[in-house]
């Protein structure tokens, strides 16, 4: 396992490149993408961080795959990454490096829960009309929650907006049990 300063380093150096060159909000974009992608084929890590396929294969794969669509910068890191022999923790090194370019635009991260998978189109939705109730910049992530039975929930910035049947349930008992207690 690579330690996490190593993960955190590069991470910086990442973040450090997109405000040095003006680019955090590109940067983060394709960052999220490449994450997706990653996520959804993991045997691309696997290949690239397995130390029995020689070094100059897995660059080429890289330069196949992402030199038509990727910014320079981001080739060469992937590139780095893939021969410094740390690939394997290409997913943790994007996620931090998304979370400080997050910071660096004073973007808030928060997380939206719902009962199913959501749209990211309303997702930006939502995003839009938090932002203008708490006045700052937000990236939701959507969670699954079978608790919430229907709805949703959204947690960002020390802010809870509960849209949920579980939220309102629960609404319902604590009026009902101040009512009580009013009574007595």
């Amino acid at each position: 396992m690579v330690k996490q300063s190593l993960i955190n380093n590069w991470a910086t150096a990442i973040c450090e490149l997109a405000v040095e060159q003006k680019k955090a909000k590109s940067f983060t974009k394709t960052l999220e993408e490449l994450k997706n992608i990653f996520e959804l084929n993991q045997e691309a890590i696997y290949f690239l961080s397995n130390k029995f396929i020689d070094i100059k294969t897995r660059i080429k794969f890289i330069e196949k795959i992402f030199q038509k669509d990727l910014e320079p910068l981001l080739l060469n890191c992937l590139k780095l990454i893939a021969e410094r022999e740390i690939f394997s923790q290409i997913e943790y090194i994007l996620n931090a490096s998304i979370k400080k370019l997050w910071e660096s635009l004073e973007i808030k991260k928060g997380i939206i829960y719902s009962t199913l998978k959501i749209d990211q189109k309303y997702i930006s939705t939502i995003e839009e009309k938090i932002k203008n109730k708490i006045n700052q910049n937000i990236k939701l992530e959507n969670k699954i929650d079978s608790s919430l039975i229907a709805g949703i929930r959204i947690e960002v910035a020390n802010n809870i907006f509960d849209f949920s049947l579980k939220g309102k349930v629960e609404d319902m008992k604590n009026i009902i049990l101040e009512n009580r207690e009013q009574r007595s």
